[in-house]
């Protein structure tokens, strides 16, 4: 089996969300083995998520509010599996919080100085947590 049991098929629907190859058949080129090509894909989202907890827990600041577990503190709330007070909890909604700050509260938009980049980063592992693909 491609994945473990912990990743299951969560980390595909991750992997499809960010837009990682899936392999050439989907892009119109030449065929190229699927099980290859989906095994780099499931790598790539592993290290986007990989890199995106870096940045949570360092340049980006976001633990000093979420928690070193994304339990939520008294500043902010818990980014693991729950009702979002923001929207639906998808990776395009995680993405526009970072992105854009939330109004009347401590989210600021790229938190800690954070680029374009790290906050797709910082968005793939929020995301990859709140749906049970990845630990904090």
């Amino acid at each position: 089996m491609i994945l473990s049991r912990a990743g299951g098929l969560g980390l595909w629907s991750l992997t499809v969300a960010l837009g990682l190859p899936l392999g050439a058949r989907l892009r119109g080129e030449r065929q190229v083995d699927s099980t290859k090509a989906f095994r780099d894909s499931v790598a790539t989202a592993q290290k986007a998520i990989d890199a995106g907890r870096d940045i949570f827990h360092g340049r980006g600041t976001c633990f000093g509010c979420h928690g070193a577990k994304l339990e939520g503190t008294a500043i902010a709330p818990t980014l693991r599996a729950h009702k979002w007070r923001n929207g639906d909890g998808s990776l395009e909604m995680i993405l526009r919080v970072i992105d854009n700050g939330v109004k009347g509260t401590a989210m600021v938009s790229h938190p800690g100085g954070i680029t374009e980049g790290q906050v797709h980063l910082v968005a793939a592992y929020v995301y990859a947590v709140s749906h049970g693909v990845a630990s904090p």
